[in-house]
């Protein structure tokens, strides 16, 4: 079976990355970031686990990313905001309330 010019690009550019995190294994990239883009980003990757073939160890990964980023929040203070991340690993909670929506907000 040939291979597509894309598919040949991409195992390409997937050979370097493994070369340079083999080159660099104690690499780390601190990410400083205010609590409302930690909310969208933690959202998002609980949104990308929901997809039925995100499964694999890379899915475990981020799952553990989540806790830590949560277990983090509650050490600092931010007990209430890792509450609600946690509510986005239930899709009953996926509709969103608008916030002019609730007398008591």
């Amino acid at each position: 079976m040939e291979l597509s010019k894309e598919s040949i690009e991409l195992r390409k550019a997937a050979r370097r990355a493994i070369a340079e995190a083999l080159e660099r294994p104690d690499y780390v990239l601190p990410i400083y970031v205010g609590i409302d883009v930690l909310m969208c980003l933690v959202g998002s990757l609980q949104l990308s686990l929901r997809h039925p073939l995100n499964v694999g160890p890379s899915s475990q990964v981020v799952r553990g990313v989540i806790a830590d980023i949560r277990a983090r929040l509650v050490k600092d203070g931010f007990g209430a905001t890792a509450e609600m991340m946690a509510l986005g690993d239930d899709p009953h909670f996926d509709e969103m309330m608008a916030l002019g929506d609730d007398p008591h907000f």
